[in-house]
């Protein structure tokens, strides 16, 4: 196991004994045992089953959701059955006559899944019930959720709780090395070299040792006894030297990589809430998107389209995207009163436009006033001192302050600044100051 462990760090040789000696092997014992793996789950399920759904019958006549089972309880187990197990499943129940009557959730580490000839088996083992989906002729008994597998196409893959358990087994191997420390007493592990061969002799100081030395009532205690030549070595490295905490990190780290998660949005006291406000935008947007449509094109495929209905999932109407989608109006606003080139300011409030949409706004806009070229050469060396000052103070961790300057003129100062205050690092105060400059025509 020690070879595992080279992706990550330069592992000590102790590693591999504390993580095989009664460290849970399932996935799903790790879920229970290890917070950040638990929470690291939750979060992905509850984010998923957050955003708001929309279910259509032909082309835009809007309807419920057609069973019982609560489609949000069923999207929130369906991921953590694929993060864990690596794939999802959903019995569809019929009646005799082929009506769909709903869909019931069931549990992965209960299934069995076979390929043959277009045709995909499901064998439930406490039950021995059976279903199957004809990939042929597109009959399908049961929703079925698969994760990726460089492998093979068809069986269960390799979920994000899968990809990082090796890491789950470390922290929970960590999480317990103090407990079993204690419990011996706070003593290392120590070989006894006794001056005799006598069998009975060695039998009774090794004895002695364990009773009198290895629990924590002993700890700390100064003992005797009748012995000749006793010499003690310890095995164990001092607990300093066994860097738990660079393997903490970095295990943690690996987990909320694994599952496309910001370790801010991990650890609550990792970040400030700006901060935090803005991973949470990217983890919708980089992880848990595309995972929506996955699970669109599954469920519409297998379970909606044969009834003429579909699903989508409307992540424009969560609060979050709502939040930035307004931030962005109001400056863009901002920018465009003081008086911007309407394209720099779409550019500097983070707008893309389609080709049709640029073509439509050239053709409205007037032609921009050339300013005198060492006009603007003048004006760019104040840009370039203002944006090595700021570059400066995000560097070194402080808040941007007002720059003053009677080069700059007004309006393209104040909409400098309302740009910067969403600047977080060194790259974004680069990017206003590059898409400004890139401008020589600004009014």
């Amino acid at each position: 196991m020690a070879d595992t462990y080279k992706t990550i760090t330069n592992v000590p040789g102790w590693v591999e004994m504390l993580t095989s000696d009664g460290v849970p092997d399932s996935v799903a014992t790790l879920y229970k045992r290890v917070p950040i793996f638990f929470r690291a789950v939750q979060l992905r399920c509850d984010a998923l089953a957050s955003v708001p759904v929309k279910i259509y019958k032909g082309e835009d006549k809007e309807v419920d959701w057609p069973y019982p089972t609560k489609l949000g309880e069923l999207l929130w187990r369906w991921e953590a059955s694929c993060l864990l197990a690596g794939a999802a499943f959903g019995e569809i129940i019929t009646n005799k006559t082929g009506y769909r009557k709903d869909v019931r959730y069931r549990n992965p580490f209960d299934m069995t899944v076979k390929y043959d000839k277009g045709i995909i088996t499901f064998k439930q083992n406490s039950s021995g019930a059976s279903w199957a989906n004809d990939l042929n002729t597109g009959k399908y008994e049961m929703v079925y959720i698969s994760e990726y597998d460089p492998s093979q196409d068809i069986l269960p893959g390799v979920g994000a709780g899968i990809a990082s358990k090796i890491d789950a087994k470390l922290l929970y191997a960590i999480g317990k090395f103090p407990e079993m420390y204690f419990e011996g007493g706070a003593m290392p592990v120590t070989l006894l070299g006794i001056d005799t061969n006598d069998r009975n002799e060695i039998e009774r100081v090794q004895n002695w040792f364990k009773r009198s030395a290895t629990t924590i009532k002993n700890a700390f205690r100064v003992m005797g006894m009748r012995a000749g030549s006793i010499t003690a070595t310890t095995l164990t490295p001092p607990l300093k030297d066994l860097a738990f905490t660079e393997l903490d990190k970095i295990a943690k780290k690996n987990i909320a990589m694994a599952f496309g998660i910001k370790q801010t949005l991990l650890d609550s006291e990792a970040a400030n809430y700006a901060t935090a406000q803005e991973d949470r935008l990217s983890f919708y947007e980089d992880t848990i998107k595309p995972r929506a449509r996955m699970f669109e094109d599954a469920l519409n495929t297998q379970l909606l389209a044969r009834d003429g209905m579909r699903l989508e999932f409307k992540f424009e109407e969560l609060d979050i995207f709502q939040e930035d989608e307004g931030d962005r109006a109001e400056l863009l606003n901002k920018l465009v009163l003081s008086g911007l080139p309407i394209e720099l300011a779409l550019d500097l409030a983070g707008y893309t436009l389609t080709d049709e949409q640029a073509a439509m706004l050239n053709t409205s806009q007037e032609q921009i006033p050339e300013r005198e070229p060492e006009q603007v050469d003048e004006q760019e060396a104040e840009l370039r001192r203002w944006q090595r000052m700021a570059e400066k103070r995000i560097k070194e961790g402080k808040g941007l302050r007002e720059f003053e300057t009677s080069i700059i003129e007004p309006s393209l100062h104040g909409a400098i600044s309302g740009a910067l205050e969403s600047a977080k690092s060194v790259e974004d105060v680069r990017r206003v100051f590059d898409q400004v400059i890139a401008w020589r025509g600004y009014p």
